[in-house]
């Protein structure tokens, strides 16, 4: 793993493509043309070859992403993703067409799983220079057929928290790309998950001045470590009754004082917590609400790769 955090660090450095944020015409009409070819272009460039990590002899792993991104585009079936297969590999936008067996084992592997939250990272890199400020959240899909929906934040009626998966997400204000994500089991609480949300952008080089998530978040350590990071305009929601007592730095203070004191300041910023929303509605409403993997490292690989395949999509939008 260590060899691949170098190399995806070198791949960081050199794929930092500047594009101006101007939406293209005919975006439904041509969005899985336009996706297919953004993805082939985003894949290529990568270099695949030190990250073998199933079959003998070697599978071209480029291959394997694309038809997981395919098959995630189609709601992870492959009789429905054949078609698009075969045009790809016509079209010499694939060199071989992956059967079912070795996709099954690649998503039960944890590389894979790491690979992709890199590939998540890297996608984002696209907006670098265009974004300052960042929402976080979460959401939790169903491991199951009809155990709730993108209507309704959680159906706890009809899908308790060990039938759901979560996942949880840092986005970027002005073009709605995930520039990290994480899965969890469906009852994890968010606000551990704040701290890697956070520095992961950072260190990829985003230059984050304003943070923006609701209260499940609230911490004096996360405003602390906002402060250690640079990053001065919280908006982290607070519950009733928080004082601005015994804090560990003076933005928690600072922030619980305008929080109380100037709401209308207050909202004039957090009202841009709502656009991770429309991420989720997007990601749900786009492909199936919920997943068909059955195991634990394959269903997180398929939530992963709903977030992936969304960024993929913006990214079409813009090019």
């Amino acid at each position: 793993m260590e060899q691949q955090e170098k190399l995806f660090e070198e791949q960081e450095n050199q794929f930092k493509p500047v594009i101006t944020l101007q939406r293209n015409s005919l975006i439904l009409e041509k969005e899985k043309e336009r996706f297919i070819q953004n993805l082939f272009d985003f894949i290529e460039p990568i270099n695949f070859e030190q990250l073998q990590i199933i079959g003998s002899p070697k599978t071209n792993f480029k291959d394997i992403i694309k038809a997981l991104c395919l098959m995630s585009y189609n709601g992870m079936s492959y009789r429905r993703t054949q078609s698009d297969l075969k045009w790809m590999f016509e079209n010499e936008l694939m060199k071989s067409i992956p059967p079912r067996s070795t996709l099954n084992d690649y998503s039960n592997n944890k590389n894979t799983l790491k690979l992709i939250e890199k590939l998540i990272q890297i996608s984002a890199l696209f907006f670098q220079d265009n974004e300052d400020t960042m929402i976080l959240d979460s959401t939790w899909l169903a491991t199951r057929m009809y155990k709730g929906g993108y209507k309704r934040v959680h159906d706890k009626k009809n899908a308790n928290f060990e039938q759901t998966r979560k996942l949880h997400i840092s986005c970027l204000k002005n073009s709605r790309v995930i520039c990290c994500a994480k899965t969890t089991k469906g009852e994890r609480h968010d606000c551990p998950l704040f701290e890697e949300l956070l520095r992961t952008p950072i260190k990829n080089g985003f230059q984050i001045k304003t943070v923006i998530a609701d209260s499940g978040y609230m911490s004096k350590n996360n405003y602390a470590l906002c402060k250690e990071l640079g990053v001065l305009e919280v908006f982290i929601d607070f519950r009733l009754g928080v004082t601005g007592k015994k804090s560990k730095s003076d933005l928690w203070k600072e922030s619980v004082r305008l929080w109380k004191e100037r709401r209308d300041i207050w909202k004039e910023t957090y009202r841009f917590r709502v656009l991770v929303e429309g991420i989720f509605s997007a990601i749900k409403r786009k492909n199936i609400n919920w997943l068909r993997s059955k195991k634990e490292n394959a269903i997180d690989v398929e939530l992963l790769l709903k977030a992936f395949v969304y960024n993929i999509t913006i990214i079409g939008k813009y090019s």
